[in-house]
């Protein structure tokens, strides 16, 4: 018997399985019925494509990493009969689990302050890839992944340093807001403040805080459904900065028809799709408001096409699967005892409620748009190999403590 969760591993495979079918969809179908109609080059029907090339060995590499850490056992026994293998075993066996954080920690620090500098060698205004002229190779994933190990590792401590947390922390928020991104490092604050709560108040406190969050979340939801008619806007101080998208987000967010021919394109064309899709959607394909939303149809408003061509029962469905996964998460973490395996949990758990919610709100305008991608469904193939090794950890976890899951 394979011990393993199996809720996570089906929910795991369930979205993913979505995610390409959607990308396929927004972004493949209607460059293949303008190659069938218009175009006989077959260069153009290969960059149909294009995302798919991109996203499948990623999936390959998450998928490998995660079915590694679930048949970890039988990959020790098969490296234990040969020499070389044992060789490397005994070689992992001396690094120490703080020592292996750490070296992943300045590695991705490393990575960030080599995407920071490549804005000023190449005069880009933003910069977020590794590849920053190409734009390639995004490090978010990593940086998320090794900011989690870290404070769970710092966090579930009994004496904690918070000397090293803090500064730690602050080289992250700083390089990242150095790019800029801004909404990384809101998740990574959030989960910080929120990881930390936990860790010093009882679970009955953590409980309010969490009702307090969602309350929160509805009042500016609401606030944003009553400001359609009063149609407030921000003066924004910041234009002409690196920072001037903030307060227009906002500004879109509160208006979202405010400029449909140029900022809040993609978020009024987003809002059409989901009105038109209805109850049931208009049909797997049929959807053509995706036509109109740009590069972000397969990535940041994907919920907008799934919204418009399978409409609200399959929406609802969708964030079932969501929820199965996070209250998952959230069981496992309370069952477990060991502080470091739960504090970790408890990021992947963080992490997949932010981003979900924050994908599939701003599609309908509940909350400000954001560059966050839906868990395994968006397209984001540098995001989605890291999010997986987090399950994976995961798994790993639930299989040293299956006795105290189950």
């Amino acid at each position: 018997m394979r011990y393993y969760d199996r809720i996570i591993h089906y929910s795991l495979w369930i979205l993913t399985l979505i995610g390409l079918v959607f990308i396929f969809s927004g972004y493949t179908v209607p460059r293949l019925i303008y190659y069938l109609t218009y175009v006989e080059d077959t260069t153009y029907l290969l960059q149909a494509f294009k995302p798919f090339f991109n996203l499948l060995p990623m999936l390959l590499i998450g998928f490998a990493f995660y079915y590694g850490f679930i048949y970890s056992d039988k990959l020790e026994f098969f490296f234990e009969r040969r020499t070389l293998g044992r060789k490397i075993l005994k070689k992992l066996s001396r690094i120490r689990l703080g020592k292996f954080i750490n070296i992943l920690v300045w590695l991705t620090i490393f990575l960030m302050t080599i995407v920071w500098l490549e804005k000023f060698i190449f005069g880009l205004e933003v910069n977020r890839w590794l590849l920053g002229p190409q734009k390639k190779i995004l490090i978010t994933g990593l940086t998320v992944l090794s900011y989690y190990l870290f404070l769970a590792y710092q966090l579930a401590k009994d004496r904690i340093n918070w000397q090293k947390v803090l500064g730690i922390s602050c080289i992250y928020l700083f390089l990242l807001l150095m790019q800029p991104d801004v909404g990384t490092s809101i998740l990574l604050l959030f989960s910080f403040v929120t990881l930390s709560f936990f860790r010093f108040f009882n679970l009955k406190k953590f409980v309010y805080f969490f009702y307090f969050l969602t309350s929160s979340i509805g009042v500016l939801s609401f606030f944003a459904i009553l400001n359609a008619n009063v149609k407030l806007q921000l003066p924004n101080l910041f234009e002409g900065t690196k920072f001037g998208h903030v307060i227009e987000r906002i500004n879109n967010w509160l208006d979202p028809f405010r400029d449909v021919t140029s900022s809040s394109y993609q978020l009024a064309n987003s809002l059409y799709a989901v009105h038109r899709g209805g109850i049931d959607g208009v049909g797997f394909g049929f959807g053509y408001r995706k036509l109109y939303m740009g590069p972000t149809v397969h990535t940041d408003f994907i919920f907008a096409t799934i919204g418009e061509e399978t409409g609200f029962i399959f929406a609802v469905f969708i964030f079932g699967v969501t929820l199965v996964l996070l209250l998952r998460l959230l069981v496992i973490s309370f069952r477990i005892s060991n502080p470091f395996e739960k504090f970790f949990i408890i990021l992947v758990a963080i992490e997949t409620f932010l981003l979900s919610f924050i994908n599939a709100g701003m599609a309908v305008n509940l909350i400000p748009s954001k560059g966050w991608p839906y868990p395994l469904i968006s397209y984001a193939p540098f995001y989605v190999v890291f999010y997986i090794i987090q399950l994976g950890i995961v798994q790993f976890f639930v299989q040293k403590r299956f006795y105290e899951v189950y």
